[in-house]
């Protein structure tokens, strides 16, 4: 299963730079949403060892945050694929950053030792798995390696939200070719508290982000063609719009419109 998963994602990698998803403003403001949360749940600059569960996005998408990160150490971060990981690698030094221990592996088996970091960030890795089993153990190998008193920000994708469609939607969706990658299963909220739970972890903060509707297709066409048709002079307005629908986040329907449920996770016991 590992083998196919590199392959498939190493054949996404390669071919990436012919698709057209490039949402300029999208990224801009899912870069600067992911800042946020890390900014408030954890103290970079201070962590000792931080691990990051993919590098998707820091090989092709301006929606990348890990060269914003600010801290004295080297980040350690992972992603299944080899293409992937020696793109990020090569967009790393455009920006000066370390990437030494940018690494090849799979986030079910981690070739660290338990306790191995302070603070993990997974943004939607775990979602794009074939079945709920192995996003379970997944969290249970984050769980292993993270120190006691030690901090997991995950985001993954929130099946609570009212467009979110069945999962054969899905699946007909990649038959079909119109996906762009293999897009996996998810747990609900609930189930993703109750594994964390048992694996060691107690959910301190919890939210909804990216409060827009399934398909993003859609939302991304939309972008694309009001920047079309303004040249740019809409592209204020637009970061506006993507600003007030942040605003759902404060209401307690935030499940019922938030794309990805968020949460910090603290692993029980002393550092």
């Amino acid at each position: 299963m590992l083998d196919k998963e590199a392959e498939h994602w190493d054949k996404v990698a390669k071919g990436w730079f012919q698709k057209s998803y490039a949402n300029e403003l999208l990224a801009e403001h899912k870069k600067n949403t992911c800042l946020r949360l890390i900014s408030g749940w954890a103290d970079v600059a201070h962590s000792q060892m931080i691990l990051k569960t993919d590098l998707f996005a820091e090989a092709f998408g301006p929606e990348q945050f890990l060269f914003n990160l600010t801290t004295p150490n080297s980040i350690v971060a992972i992603d299944v694929s080899k293409e992937i990981v020696t793109q990020a690698k090569g967009q790393a030094q455009q920006y000066s950053v370390d990437s030494s221990k940018y690494l090849c592996c799979d986030v079910k088996h981690l070739p660290f030792r338990s306790n191995s970091f302070d603070l993990i960030i997974s943004d939607s890795t775990l979602d794009h798995f074939p079945s709920e089993t192995d996003i379970i153990t997944a969290l249970k190998e984050l769980g292993r390696v993270l120190q006691a008193g030690g901090t997991l920000i995950l985001t993954i994708d929130n099946k609570g939200n009212l467009t979110y469609p069945p999962f054969m939607f899905f699946r007909l969706w990649m038959k079909l070719k119109l996906a762009p990658y293999f897009i996996g299963r998810t747990l609900s909220r609930t189930k993703l508290q109750q594994v964390l739970n048992e694996s060691g972890l107690d959910v301190a903060e919890c939210t909804a982000i990216f409060h827009y509707p399934h398909p993003d297709g859609l939302v991304r066409w939309l972008e694309r063609s009001i920047r079309r048709l303004g040249r740019g002079r809409f592209d204020n307005a637009i970061r506006r719009g993507l600003t007030l629908l942040d605003k759902l986040e404060t209401k307690r329907s935030k499940y019922l419109t938030g794309r990805y449920i968020a949460l910090k996770a603290v692993k029980r016991g002393t550092s």
